[in-house]
């Protein structure tokens, strides 16, 4: 198994360690994966570059009551995603250009998305309205770190 992937299982281990101490509903918690696997990806295939050093990614997640809140930054080249377009479906799939996809799903899973970088680093910190449970008081999860080298 490989570095990359063995931290990817980590990332997706830890978001599940949250998903379930904050009783996040299935379809968040799925939402959630799809998210991290996504922008994790993208900085191991854009990022990564040998012999260049880099390679870290900080996730960070809250709940707040209907809120999801995510960062990721990762110290990879610059790179705000959100300048990029969406892909255009309506054309063929001979003249599609390779990539995009995934952050267009990224996208179209959250409510507010904002980038910046600084400090040698990139930061995309996400929010996603959700609807927990009926339960009488909304439930509050502190913020959570995981620190990621790939």
């Amino acid at each position: 198994m490989s570095a990359v992937h063995v931290e990817l299982t980590r990332l997706q281990s830890f978001a599940d360690a949250f998903a379930r101490k904050c009783d996040l509903p299935a379809d968040e918690w799925s939402r959630l994966l799809i998210i991290l696997d996504e922008l994790f990806t993208n900085a191991v295939t854009h990022g990564v570059r040998s012999g260049v050093p880099g390679g870290n990614v900080i996730v960070t997640l809250g709940l707040r009551p209907g809120r999801l809140l995510m960062s990721f930054v990762d110290d990879g080249p610059a790179f705000n995603p959100l300048a990029f377009h969406p892909p255009d479906f309506g054309r063929p799939a001979d003249e599609h250009t390779i990539g995009g996809l995934g952050i267009h799903i990224v996208r179209a899973l959250v409510h507010r998305a904002r980038y910046r970088r600084a400090g040698g680093c990139n930061y995309l910190h996400l929010l996603r309205r959700i609807r927990l449970s009926d339960a009488p008081a909304p439930k509050i999860c502190p913020l959570a770190e995981d620190r990621t080298r790939h």
